[in-house]
């Protein structure tokens, strides 16, 4: 604001004043502000001078002070004969300790324009003053120049106007004086290169120069009196009028650039000032506005500041040393990564030192005289590598390139340079050299040979080692001499070209064996691993690669092969010899069985019953002692192989409990098993070997317990998809296992300790065998065991599902379910074994341990609403015997009267008189396992005789003499078998059964038979040469479709095949037939089937589950690996052979063991034989399947069996396993020829 309005004139002011007319003031304050416009200095002040002393008149935005700091600076001015104009005043060598500079104005921008009369005499001076370093074009300089004139006009107009009241003649001078004032602000204005308006309080232009009038490209009259919104578009006169409201309201300037976009889209800058207008009272009258574009100084702003930005964001980023340094070599400005590495904080703080700071004098005194080198000649450094060692002693190497720093107008004023630090790269040369160095003492001392070829076979370089092994002096001899590998090197050429055809497919090869010839003549072995070498096209330079002399492993592994044929032939000799070994032992053996189980049948006094028992045990001891020992030698030679078949586990478990139970009962012992409902009860496994395993596993806790019980816990860990992970526990309260002897008792021949074996006999191989087959198995035997408490032993085997129930179903049938059930039981083993039985029956039970107990519940409760339906009573209880507890609830007369149910162990016969006095209805044999508790339950619900039923076995034999001849019309029966031994089986099973049978020997016969008689039934054999039964039946069936058979109605075809997989049933009824039975045919399950096929009696199968006889095969499965326990002959189909006949050499067995021992199986055989010296496996799978059924009709087990399981392994076994399974059969055959002859002749 103006600064005169609140100014006191001193006294030489006042004196001075009348002089030149108090009235020009307010022109002087005009012209001041002009000024201000025109320079955009924030102060002005005009003085004026009268001889010595200089006063102030006036001035914009100055406070008067009793200093006068501005006095000195305004002499100087007067004293100069040009406007005088001083830039960066703080720095001015004179003028910066001025109080105007440094005092509290801190201005940077002093300039002063002397105010001359017309006689060039000094009236004052016109001071702008500014804190801001400004720059004044010339343009501006002259434009206040004439300001500076124009202010003495006004100072001259003034001294008019006071004297014009005494001189008229003055008056014209002054008005003349006026005009030329007028004409100057005129031309001032109009002479201005920038845009000046002004506008009143409406906003109404008032003025504006003839450069406003262009831009706008309009007369001057048309814009005085208009608005913005008459010139401009509404958006930008808006924003003008905002502009021109807040100078008016704050009476402050507004000083700005603004950006405006043209119609070309290029941006243009205009920088624009705008002030308030005052009247003479001091209000605001209006704006005045000056602009002018600064677009090009704008773009040139904006390009240094990308410069710096650019050079700002090279130094922070980039990897690399860059600095700038003065002419003594100090820093001027560095990169982030080489003040880093100075251990610098910030760049900035390396300025002004040099590199003898940071660096030791042997790198900086050399670096500092290249850089004065380049500052007196101007020659760059370009790529010099340097080493640097620095202060703390780390020494680096950099790659340097430095050039002279230059100003403007090229004179060198320092050095500019880029170090990039290249230490890792020596390091990494050094390190190359080194390895060079290194690969050259490898290739020169490798104790291998080393050496690069051509593809095609010619060497390039060797080393001494390659040399030496192929017999050459040097590498140069070996060069010379060797110009064509694949004809001079190799025994076999063909051998480099196998070498050269695995190079190209694969670029490398490894461990190539060759033989070769010395440079003697003699034959080595070498092998031979390489790479193939390729430029960056893939095209193939050369090999390179090893060479090891391999002749000493050679003539090694040719001494261990024949070390292992050895061994093999040793093995396999073994192996004949225990085969031999078993067969010369079963024979007498087998004898003497049979032999005591006939004497057994015969009038023997109970003495003699004694001895014959006696000698069966101890025969039936050494057999399984042999079966022992060749177990283990089959797993030990890896031979042993596991079946997987369907099996039904909950029996396989029952039958192993109920087969040893009677054992524990003789000792006092209580057997349990706790079979979980959940597990599943058709599983695919091995039914042989996983009752072996749990008869090894009961049979020790017997031995070794001679008092307590043995627990049998069942139950499922787990289930996923189709497997279950069922877990097996015996667990007993014998001896124990002391704890160091846990490890040995699983080794073989090994027992806890030698008094054991004295005390409890045995071989130690029974757990041996155990694990390994719960291993093969894929499960894992564990024991747990306190010395003098008894042992625990379990395992856990994943078991994949077979086809049938997959648990017990709970049992709905009977009126029953729901009933009451009072269970007398004093163990609580035997209860938790009860109990999921009882559930699986739909019984509410209730467990009691003592008698007396017992009868006070049942006299209370028989009397309610829910009384007892069933008692079961364990025949020795707590305090009383059972079946005296029994007679005790009989003579009770209970109503209703519950039915009583007695367990008693196997070995315990009641009398039947004493059980129907006692009311007893139902025996049931200990241990009770779902399959007993079933069967007894099922005729006690079935019978209602007086009679008490007892559960027991049948152990009848089956005779021939026992079979009738079925009832009814028997038609014709067609016999299709290949084996003469089966034929003859078949035709006297059928005639025994009244049918007349014919047979035909292969199925080429059987359609020309069907052909020319009315055949009602076939029995089918499955595998035959030429066509097999089920080709056989499916031509019978579409010669039926044509009518070309002589039957009225559809045979009836039942399969007969020594397979009883599964799958086999279905196959055979998917092929055409209609019925199944397996081998060995026996004369009950001939006979049922016939029965069926004559509509004899119902289906007795329902869909999806084996016929009973099936059934009952599974656990002999001809797939099965020898059964350990199996007796050469069954007895029991004898037998069926013998029938009625008084003498056996008179029956139709004798024919049958001549057909076999003299002509079957030596025929069989010796096919066999001539298969295998040409291994044609196929041959010898139907040798095996052939001499497998007729062994099976002639009882011999173990040889079927080992027939059966070399069937279906012929095609995956080795030549050596073939040989071996010739061997054992014909072991095997003449074990049971020979007991075949030995029951004949008895």
């Amino acid at each position: 604001m103006d600064a005169s309005a609140n100014m006191t004139p001193d006294p030489a002011s006042s004196a001075h004043m009348p002089r030149h007319g108090i009235r020009s003031l307010d022109e002087l304050q005009q012209l001041t502000q002009l000024a201000a416009a025109l320079s955009g200095c924030s102060t002005l002040l005009i003085h004026l001078c009268q001889e010595t002393s200089i006063t102030l008149i006036t001035g914009r935005q100055w406070e008067p002070s009793a200093q006068d700091p501005e006095i000195p600076f305004c002499r100087f001015a007067l004293s100069q004969p040009e406007p005088t104009v001083i830039e960066d005043a703080d720095r001015h060598p004179e003028w910066a300790s001025s109080p105007l500079v440094a005092g509290p104005w801190q201005f940077k921008f002093l300039a002063g324009f002397p105010i001359r009369g017309k006689q060039g005499e000094l009236m004052g001076l016109l001071t702008l003053l500014d804190p801001q370093n400004l720059h004044l074009d010339s343009a501006v300089l002259q434009a206040l120049g004439i300001v500076a004139r124009q202010a003495a006009s006004a100072i001259l107009l003034g001294d008019t106007r006071a004297r014009i009241s005494q001189l008229s003649d003055e008056h014209q001078k002054v008005k003349r004086a006026y005009d030329d004032s007028e004409s100057f602000y005129h031309n001032l204005v109009e002479s201005l290169p920038q845009h000046i308006i002004r506008k009143d309080l409406e906003g109404r232009f008032t003025f504006a120069n003839q450069n406003f009038c262009r831009a706008l490209g309009k007369e001057l009259k048309d814009i005085l009196h208009k608005t913005d919104l008459d010139l401009f578009p509404a958006h930008l006169a808006r924003k003008y009028q905002q502009d021109d409201q807040q100078v008016m309201h704050t009476g402050q300037k507004i000083e700005t650039t603004e950006a405006n976009e043209g119609l070309n889209q290029q941006t243009s800058y205009v920088h624009v000032i705008k002030t308030p207008l005052f009247d003479t009272k001091g209000k605001v009258s209006g704006i005045q506005g000056i602009f002018w574009d600064v677009t090009e100084q704008i773009h040139t702003e904006q390009n240094l500041a990308s410069e710096r930005q650019l050079l700002r964001s090279l130094l922070e980023t980039i990897p690399d040393h860059v600095y700038f340094k003065d002419t003594a070599s100090r820093f001027i400005r560095c990169s982030r990564e080489l003040s880093d590495r100075l251990g610098l904080k910030n760049p900035s703080l390396a300025v002004g030192k040099t590199d003898f700071d940071f660096f030791k004098e042997e790198h900086a005194r050399p670096a500092f005289e290249d850089e004065q080198h380049i500052i007196r000649t101007g020659e760059p450094i370009i790529n010099k590598i340097e080493k640097e060692t620095w202060q703390d002693g780390q020494v680096g190497w950099v790659l340097t390139s430095k050039m002279p720093y230059r100003d403007e107008t090229g004179t060198i004023i320092g050095t500019f340079g880029v170090s990039k630090d290249i230490t890792k790269l020596i390091q990494t040369e050094e390190a190359l050299r080194q390895a060079e160095q290194k690969y050259r003492d490898i290739f020169e001392k490798a104790v291998e040979g080393i050496f690069q070829t051509t593809p095609e076979g010619h060497y390039l370089n060797v080393n001494p080692a390659l040399a030496r092994i192929y017999g050459y002096p040097t590498p140069e001899a070996l060069l010379d001499s060797l110009t064509d590998i694949q004809k001079q090197l190799y025994v076999d050429p063909s051998r480099r070209a196998t070498f050269q055809r695995i190079m190209k497919e694969h670029g490398e090869i490894h461990e190539f064996e060759s033989e070769i010839f010395h440079r003697d003549g003699k034959k080595i072995w070498i092998s031979e691993t390489a790479r193939t070498v390729c430029d960056e096209a893939g095209n193939i330079l050369y090999y390179e690669g090893l060479v090891e002399d391999i002749s000493e492993r050679k003539r090694a592994e040719a001494a261990m092969e024949f070390a292992r044929d050895a061994a093999m032939e040793s093995n396999r000799l073994k192996s004949v010899f225990l085969a031999s070994m078993s067969h010369e032992i079963r024979t007498p053996m087998n004898g003497i069985i049979g032999m005591t189980s006939l004497l057994k049948q015969t009038s023997l006094s109970e003495e003699q019953h004694t001895f014959a028992e006696t000698i069966e045990t101890s025969a039936n001891g050494l057999l399984r002692l042999i079966n022992d020992l060749l177990d283990f030698s089959k797993i030990e030679s890896g031979k042993m192989t596991l079946e997987k078949t369907s099996l039904a586990l909950h029996d396989i478990i029952e039958q192993s409990v109920g087969l040893l139970a009677d054992q524990a009962q003789q000792k006092g012992l209580e057997m349990i098993l706790k079979l979980d409902p959940q597990v599943p009860q058709q599983v695919l496994g091995d039914p042989v070997r996983l009752q072996q395993i749990l008869n090894n596993l009961l049979g020790n806790a017997i031995k070794f317990t001679q008092k307590g019980e043995i627990q049998v816990m069942v139950q499922t860990l787990k289930a996923q998809r189709n497997t279950h992970w069922v877990q097996f526990q015996i667990k007993d309260t014998g001896i124990g296992i002391k704890e160091e002897a846990m490890e040995s008792i699983f080794e073989a021949f090994m027992q806890a300790d030698d008094s054991m074996t004295r005390q409890y006999g045995g071989t130690g191989l029974g757990l041996a065998i155990t694990r390994q087959l719960i291993e093969l198995m894929h499960g894992q035997l564990h024991v747990e065991s306190t010395h003098g408490k008894g042992s625990c032993f379990w395992f856990t085997l994943p078991l994949e599902m077979g086809k049938g129930k997959l648990t017990v179903e709970r049992s709905t049938p009977y009126p029953w379910s729901g009933s009451k059930a009072l269970i007398l039981e004093p163990n609580d083993h035997s209860q938790e074994a009860l109990a999921p039985i009882l559930r699986n029956y739909r019984f509410d039970y209730h467990f009691m341990t003592q008698g007396k107990q017992a009868i006070a519940e049942l006299s209370k409760v028989q009397r309610s609403d829910a009384p007892y339906r069933f008692v079961l009573v364990n025949d020795s209880l707590k305090d009383q015997a059972g079946i005296d507890f029994c007679q005790v609830v009989h003579d009770l007369k209970l109503s209703p009267a519950p039915t009583l149910i007695l367990m008693t162990s196997i070995r315990t016969q009641p009398d039947k008189k004493r059980l129907e006095q006692c009311g007893i209805q139902l025996v049931v044999k200990k241990p009770i396992m779902q399959g007993v508790f079933t069967r007894g339950f099922n005729r006690l619900f079935k019978s209602h005789a007086s009679e008490p039923e007892i559960e027991k076995e049948d152990t009848s034999a089956v005779t021939m003499h026992q079979v009738q001849p079925l009832s009814g019309e028997h038609p014709e029966v067609l016999v299709v078998e290949d084996n003469p031994v089966n034929q003859s089986v078949a035709e006297h099973m059928l005639k025994k059964l009244g049918f007349r049978p014919t047979v035909a020997e292969s199925g080429d016969q059987a359609l020309e038979w069907v052909q020319r008689h009315p055949f009602a039934m076939i029995l089918m054999d499955c595998q035959m040469p030429g066509l097999d039964g089920y080709q056989t039946t499916y031509k019978l069936r579409s010669m039926e479709r044509l009518g070309q058979t002589k039957a009225k109605v559809p045979i009836q075809i039942i399969a007969m095949t020594a397979n009883s997989m599964d799958g086999d049933r279905q196959k055979c009824l998917e092929s055409g037939m209609d019925d199944y039975i397996a081998k060995p045919v026996l004369i009950h399950t001939l006979a049922s089937a016939l029965k069926r096929a004559m509509n004899l009696e119902g289906d007795s199968t329902e869909e999806g589950n084996p016929h009973p006889e099936e059934a009952s095969t599974k656990s002999t499965s001809d797939h099965a690996p020898v059964e350990p326990d199996r007796p050469t002959l069954d007895h029991k189909i004898l037998m069926t052979y013998i029938g009625e006949a008084a003498d056996k050499k008179q029956s139709m067995l004798a024919k049958l063991t001549h057909l076999f021992v003299d002509n079957e199986c030596p025929k069989r055989l010796e096919a066999w034989r001539e298969a295998l010296e040409t291994t044609d496996r196929d041959a010898i799978g139907r040798c095996a399947h052939s001499l497998k059924g007729s062994a099976a009709n002639m009882g011999a087990q173990r040889l079927s069996q080992h027939c059966g399981e070399m069937e279906t392994r012929a095609q995956d076994m080795s030549r050596e396993a073939l040989e071996q399974g010739l061997d054992e059969a014909l072991a095997l055959a003449q074990e049971a020829c020979d007991a075949l002859k030995a029951f004949l002749d008895s």
